[in-house]
């Protein structure tokens, strides 16, 4: 077929052009940019500014849409992470700003240990880099209020947590627990969020139930530039933190200078939110289940395999913290096909035209499913433009029922 979304940049490096089945990835991409985010970032691009209003007026109107207090646009989840512990343990205090990271010698002193139930731990090392020190409390079971409670000490500096599909999705203390005892403590306290959109309610439900900041990336369901993200904020810390934040950050000097978000990339992500949240939630919902229901029923039939749809509803779901985007889940009978490694069916996915990726399951092994010698693989609907659901349903009924790892 004639794929029309292909970039002659891409093929003159020898780059090839996917379609993404698989997720909001940033190793394959992120996201794709729709016409109006490309458009003002082009219109933009052209112009000489004064950069600090830019940056209050990009974070006022985010802070709008997103219904909280303060807003600040930073390179990533990743970066608002590291943002946000470097202002949590260095408060208004300009002379701790400029030690960071070492923040065991004074006049820190220490202060820098972050809490946060192990097994909602991700992405360890952007903790670090403000020289944040984790302190894990818990195990893969859960953790305890009472555990909680008894790290809190005077070097602690914040309590983070996850609302996100990389955590274990047990024995969570609630989040509204959480932002309690920090309130209780007078401790900051923060959430990564990085892919908890869809449902739109997200952007500020973290800070409704008290944590100071939500952190959200800006290439993912947001669909705007990979390489932004959104520092949420609600109420006076939170609001504090973010001014912190964006008074050591470019254009000014100081720690969160290699952090600079282009003036590009600051318009792209407030359009990018400006537009998805313009479209009814609902509606666009229905249209990925559409997508995923065709899919599923065209795999229908096939020995040893079980196409399935998952809704991510609420009510059934890959995970608790899963984006409200509607999949397909298919286990396979891999005795039944003639299959070593589950792997196979991902590389004869790419290796078409045009190439397509697809999603390995979460919380399983990859190659045997729980209670079951089947594995799974998933088709994810997000990023799929219209028409791109036949195409997925056609190769994977192709490569299913013509087996190439036979040979």
């Amino acid at each position: 077929m004639s794929y029309p979304y292909r970039s002659k940049f891409l093929e003159r490096l020898g780059v090839r052009s996917m379609i993404n089945a698989q997720n909001w990835s940033t190793t394959i991409g992120g996201t794709y940019l729709d016409p109006e985010v490309l458009e003002v970032m082009g219109e933009v691009g052209k112009c000489f500014l004064n950069l600090r209003e830019f940056i209050d007026k990009c974070g006022r109107r985010v802070a709008e849409l997103c219904k909280v207090d303060a807003a600040y646009i930073t390179t990533g989840a990743a970066a608002g992470i590291t943002l946000t512990v470097a202002a949590a343990i260095a408060g208004r205090d300009q002379v701790k700003w400029a030690k960071l990271p070492f923040t065991d010698d004074p006049p820190i002193n220490g202060r820098n240990q972050v809490i946060i139930q192990g097994n909602q731990s991700a992405y360890d090392d952007q903790y670090a880099c403000a020289g944040g020190r984790l302190i894990k409390i818990g195990g893969p079971g859960g953790a305890s209020v009472a555990e909680l409670e008894q790290a809190i000490n005077e070097k602690t500096a914040a309590i983070a947590a996850g609302y996100h599909y990389n955590s274990t999705p047990r024995g969570f203390i609630p989040y509204e627990t959480v932002a309690k005892v920090a309130k209780k403590h007078d401790i900051p306290c923060f959430c990564d969020c990085a892919g908890a959109f869809p449902p739109y309610a997200n952007l500020n439900k973290l800070t409704d139930i008290g944590f100071d900041i939500a952190i959200f990336s800006g290439g993912k369901g947001i669909r705007g530039p990979q390489d932004t993200g959104l520092i949420l904020a609600k109420g006076a810390r939170g609001v504090e933190m973010v001014e912190e934040i964006k008074r050591h950050s470019s254009p000014n000097m100081g720690f969160g200078r290699g952090y600079k978000v282009s003036k590009e990339a600051l318009a792209g992500v407030v359009v990018a939110l400006e537009l998805v949240l313009s479209r009814d939630e609902e509606t666009e919902y229905r249209k990925l289940l559409a997508k995923a229901e065709y899919m599923a029923s065209h795999l229908q039939g096939i020995p040893g395999v079980y196409p399935s749809v998952v809704p991510n509803d609420g009510r059934i779901y890959e995970h608790p913290h899963m984006a409200r985007v509607p999949n397909v889940r298919i286990d396979i009978d891999k005795e039944a096909l003639g299959l070593t490694t589950i792997r196979s069916i991902y590389e004869a996915m790419e290796k078409g035209e045009p190439g397509i990726y697809i999603r390995f399951p979460r919380f399983e092994d990859r190659e045997y499913g729980p209670f079951t010698n089947r594995a799974s693989v998933f088709l994810f609907t997000y990023f799929l433009r219209d028409g791109e659901e036949k195409v997925v349903a056609e190769r994977m009924r192709q490569v299913l029922t013509t087996r190439p790892w036979l040979g």
